[in-house]
């Protein structure tokens, strides 16, 4: 489809509607190539150096990678695509380690019931999530495959949605798995169930696995004692974990 060329010279914010429209529409797919710097001025009767803004405009939301030297290409969606805008807000209207939890609640257990009723089963990816958090000797890294094993059993799921609302809280999460793994007790409790869950998974039982997913979740409700009710970023600090955690908080006008 050729796009026609315009008459009157667009504004930048005309050409990034437009160019969104056309990814939308699937006009350019994921993965395809924008046209030349040069061939979009002159469809859009523009110099390259507002080309140049758009598409760098188009890059901050998300639809475009700009590779040098090979053009631009329309990007794919990513699971962590929302983190940034929730971690702010999170961050901003004090998201407690309980809110987390029980919005987890919802979406976990609903995500490993439906992993348990896939044909076929996507135990490979799981076991090899699994693997790699049994490996794992540091902090840091106990939290980043804590983060993977339990993308992979939404991912197992197969449900874009909860992939994508996951995705959302990442940040959050591995903010809790880093306080949960600093904790000898927590950590203690909350390893076994991890292989329970993948068994029940293999094994077909969506109800135990379930069931064995919320007793895994609920064990923070019971050993985070008053870490529980703070603001995660607050335990985040309190812990010294900050070097370890993504999430960042928000500039303010106070001294501390």
């Amino acid at each position: 489809m050729t796009h026609p060329a315009m008459s009157i010279p667009a504004r930048k914010i005309d050409i990034v509607q437009d160019i969104q429209s056309r990814v939308l529409s699937g006009e350019w797919v994921q993965g395809s190539q924008l046209h030349s710097e040069r061939e979009l001025a002159t469809e859009y009767g523009v110099s390259r150096p507002v080309i140049r803004e758009a598409l760098a405009g188009l890059v901050e939301l998300g639809f475009i990678e700009i590779h040098p030297g090979r053009g631009s290409f329309v990007r794919g969606v990513k699971i962590d695509d929302l983190s940034g805008s929730l971690t702010r807000a999170a961050t901003l209207t004090k998201i407690t380690a309980r809110d987390l939890v029980v919005a987890r609640l919802g979406l976990e257990c609903s995500a490993v019931e439906l992993a348990a009723k896939q044909s076929p089963k996507p135990v490979d990816r799981l076991r090899t999530a699994l693997q790699e958090h049994s490996e794992a000797t540091s902090l840091q890294r106990l939290a980043d495959t804590d983060l993977a094993f339990h993308e992979t059993v939404v991912a197992a799921s197969g449900n874009p949605v909860l992939m994508l609302m996951f995705g959302a809280i990442r940040n959050q999460v591995h903010a809790l798995m880093l306080r949960s793994h600093s904790d000898p007790n927590v950590h203690r409790e909350g390893e076994p169930y991890h292989e329970r869950i993948v068994q029940a998974i293999e094994d077909g039982q969506p109800a135990a696995a379930r069931e064995l997913m919320r007793e895994h979740l609920e064990l923070a409700l019971s050993l985070y004692g008053s870490d529980l009710d703070r603001p995660i970023s607050d335990v985040v600090d309190s812990r010294g974990l900050r070097f370890a955690s993504v999430l960042t908080r928000p500039e303010t006008n106070s001294t501390e």
